[in-house]
């Protein structure tokens, strides 16, 4: 386990100093739990088009959502609402939530996570797993998947 300092420095990135391939979407970690002294991570994601999540827990940590570019429907508990670029979504820990790229085009999130951690999960799926490391994993960072979102509205002509 790593140490972390308990006296954080400032620092600066440029996005895509840290980009890599996680869970089917390219990430940075604009502030990963050594940078912030276990303060909170933040990532900026570039999501294709159709993307989703599973509906799924976080136990461990609250999680924030920034529309940067694109549009997503958002899922939380038996809710569903569109974000578009500037919606920002608050999602407290305990609650199941997911998200699926709409439109034509991908999105590009900011996602931060209230405490940090959720860094070395990010990391961890960025490297080939089977099903059981996948479940292990989740066991681990305290998440849990429920199934996919809801099927997408057919749309009215």
């Amino acid at each position: 386990m790593k140490k972390t300092s308990l006296q954080t420095k400032p620092y600066m990135l440029n996005d895509g100093e840290q980009r890599f391939e996680s869970l089917g979407v390219l990430v940075s970690i604009m502030a990963s739990t050594e940078q912030t002294g276990g303060a909170f991570n933040l990532f900026n994601i570039l999501l294709p088009l159709g993307y989703e999540t599973p509906l799924h827990i976080h136990y461990a940590e609250d999680v924030a959502i920034h529309v940067l570019e694109g549009a997503l429907d958002i899922f939380w508990g038996d809710e569903k609402q569109r974000a578009e670029v500037g919606s920002f979504f608050f999602q407290p820990r305990g609650t199941p939530h997911g998200f699926r790229v709409i439109g034509t085009a991908h999105a590009r999130i900011s996602y931060m996570t209230v405490p940090s951690g959720f860094d070395e999960f990010v990391i961890a799926c960025g490297k080939p797993f089977n099903d059981l490391e996948a479940m292990m994993l989740e066991a681990r960072y305290k998440i849990e998947t429920l199934g996919s979102l809801p099927a997408l509205d057919k749309e009215k002509k």
